[in-house]
């Protein structure tokens, strides 16, 4: 499996289910391959390098369809997407209050801004954008008003501070799953009994995972090296919530709904992103999750 980022406690779950064995109990020997920004994990698994792959953002799935990739989802580890928009100014509480305001992005993130601006209908000449990646220090001495980042990611926030204000993309209303689980149309074809092995596997392990933070934390430091134990403690911690939600107390762990993929798509389609049309029967499939067994339901 090929992971959408670098190997680090926001993955604990699928580190989890390798160590305490939960794959090799189903039949599959796994081996989980880091990701990273010079890493596509989609054009990977589609050529065959990888035979699942996990993407931190389901829109790269509908843009890997829409420009003719075979690949589709078959599970998610995040119910809700964890990114957000970060100020220390406490007059800043909705996207209204980003009329006049300098927001300091990813390159990446350029689309999930433009969404806020089209759903808000916000005036884009009165909001000044500017690409800074990662860095905090741009919040913090004032040169921008709002950042953009992952609330589960405890180096960022604690490089922020306190007093950061936090508003969920997902609570704005613009819908995406997170760190969502995909595999080729061939792996589909010939090996769909293996994904409903793997996909209860790696339920096992995030379930474990949520209940046993500390342990979790300490299993992903055997595979992701030179990290702060203390910040990926708390990463994970802030992380853990976001696996559950009002669809996986009846439908159990990495369950999607067609919905949201539908409307994320045309969010992305709106904005003239998608080079061809699609819906979310090209993008995903729930058939992976309904013959997997003993997903936890809480």
């Amino acid at each position: 499996m090929r992971l959408g980022w670098l190997a680090n406690s926001q993955y604990a779950g699928d580190f989890v289910a390798l160590d305490k064995g939960f794959y090799k109990e189903r039949g599959i020997d796994l081996r989980i391959d880091p990701g990273g920004p010079n890493i596509d994990p989609v054009s990977l698994a589609a050529s065959g390098s990888n035979t699942i792959g996990n993407v931190a953002s389901i829109a790269a799935m509908f843009l890997a369809r829409s420009n003719g990739i075979p690949v589709r989802a078959f599970a998610t580890a995040l119910q809700r997407h964890p990114f957000a928009f970060i100020t220390l100014d406490p007059k800043i509480n909705s996207p209204q209050d980003f009329v006049g305001k300098k927001i300091g992005i990813q390159a990446t993130a350029r689309p999930l801004i433009d969404a806020v601006i089209a759903k808000y209908q916000l005036p884009r000449d009165k909001i000044q954008i500017t690409v800074i990646g990662a860095d905090t220090v741009p919040l913090k001495t004032g040169q921008v008003d709002i950042i953009t980042g992952w609330v589960i990611d405890a180096p960022q926030m604690a490089a922020v501070g306190p007093g950061a204000k936090t508003l969920l993309l997902w609570d704005l209303g613009i819908r995406l799953y997170a760190f969502t689980y995909f595999a080729s149309e061939d792996v589909f074809k010939d090996r769909s009994d293996m994904l409903a092995e793997f996909v209860a596997a790696s339920a096992k392990g995030w379930e474990y995972a949520a209940d046993h933070v500390d342990e979790a934390t300490d299993i992903t430091l055997k595979y992701a090296k030179d990290l702060k134990r203390d910040l990926e403690l708390e990463t994970w911690r802030q992380e853990a919530p976001f696996l559950w939600s009002a669809t996986t107390k009846e439908k159990g762990w990495g369950w999607m709904e067609p919905q949201v993929w539908d409307d994320a798509i045309g969010v992305y389609n709106g904005l003239g992103l998608l080079k061809a049309p699609i819906t979310s029967k090209d993008a995903m499939t729930q058939d992976i999750l309904q013959r997997a067994t003993a997903r936890p339901k809480r």
